[in-house]
């Protein structure tokens, strides 16, 4: 499915090609997590502790709050493969997952002194994980204006 859809000719570039892997691995990413948090939201705890450093104090809520969390990243992660099968709408869910991507930056870099308190993450998690972000969306923001520019 992927590979179909690394070979359509959307993908006449380089960059392109890199944005379709990007992608497919954050929508594979999403599909997972998303996944691990609606079916197994206690290992999704420790997932989250190993991988960005989240310990959070109130574990019952959270417990709680992961199942629609995982559906919604389950949604977000189909909507990205979407985007490598549909070339139309390409443009527009790249557009939804840098805004998904802006969005988290934004919290993580507003609240770091809470999610520090509350969720035990380190400045140097949130600081990883902001310089991720940051670069999926140069990447997406990159990828959506060289098809803008195609475009016109």
């Amino acid at each position: 499915m992927i590979d179909d859809a690394l070979s359509t000719p959307l993908l006449q570039s380089g960059l392109d090609a890199v944005a379709a892997w990007y992608i497919a691995g954050l929508s594979t990413y999403h599909l997972f997590t998303g996944a691990v948090s609606y079916f197994a939201p206690s290992f999704a705890l420790r997932f989250y502790r190993g991988a960005y450093g989240c310990d959070p104090v109130e574990r019952r809520h959270l417990l709680i709050i992961l199942r629609p969390w995982g559906a919604l990243a389950i949604f977000a992660g189909i909507a990205g493969l979407a985007a490598l099968r549909v070339p139309a709408a390409r443009g527009w869910i790249e557009l939804a997952l840098l805004a998904l991507l802006l969005m988290r930056i934004g919290y993580r870099f507003n609240l770091r002194e809470e999610l520090r308190e509350i969720s035990g993450i380190t400045l140097r998690h949130n600081l990883i994980n902001i310089a991720l972000l940051v670069l999926g969306a140069m990447l997406l923001g990159a990828d959506l204006l060289v098809a803008t520019w195609r475009i016109h």
